[in-house]
């Protein structure tokens, strides 16, 4: 008899334990960080007496929907083929890949997002970036990596057409100059 009151206890303890830890993951659920990234891409028209100049941007939005203050390392962009070049590389016998770029962010950029908050980076693209971007496939998206190390990404999207191209904002390769190269070597 005295057995039998003991697995009682032990059954009804655990039982208790049970339904704690349960309660305990709801809440947690519940109160976690809720991320969502959201990247668009524009132009910025700096006016100078020189002349206008135009340069493409990224812009990449975070908001925390969630009870949960979290803390940001840094931004990523991932480019992959459409579903039909995927398919089409799969069935050659070419494998999956993906590309990712991590673009510079602003100095002193705010990485700290309270709960239900959120923060607003403005990235200017120099020539290597758009240039990175050229080279990429044709769909993108952008994500944010957490300092625990988990990544959240934001929706796919097309990469946009209408970005200039990398030597018209001062890329590394190609014709730099139309000066003549056999007038230096006369002179």
């Amino acid at each position: 008899m005295p057995d039998n009151v003991a697995r009682i206890i032990a059954g009804a303890s655990a039982a208790f334990t049970a339904s704690s830890m349960a309660i305990s993951y709801a809440t947690y659920h519940r109160v976690r960080p809720q991320l969502k990234v959201k990247a668009t891409f524009g132009v910025v028209m700096t006016i100078k007496p020189e002349g206008d100049m135009v340069s493409p941007s990224l812009t990449i939005q975070v908001h925390n929907h969630g009870q949960t203050a979290v803390s940001l390392v840094r931004a990523h962009v991932q480019f992959r083929d459409s579903y039909y070049k995927l398919l089409r590389k799969r069935l050659s016998g070419g494998g999956h890949s993906s590309q990712t770029w991590l673009p510079q962010l602003p100095d002193g950029a705010t990485k700290d997002i309270g709960p239900f908050g959120g923060v607003r980076w403005f990235v200017r693209l120099t020539g290597n970036d758009v240039k990175i971007l050229e080279r990429g496939a044709t769909h993108i998206r952008v994500g944010v990596e957490l300092a625990s190390g988990i990544a959240v990404y934001g929706r796919w999207h097309r990469k946009p057409s209408w970005l200039p191209s990398s030597r018209s904002l001062g890329g590394v390769d190609g014709q730099l100059s139309f000066d003549d190269p056999d007038s230096e070597a006369a002179t």
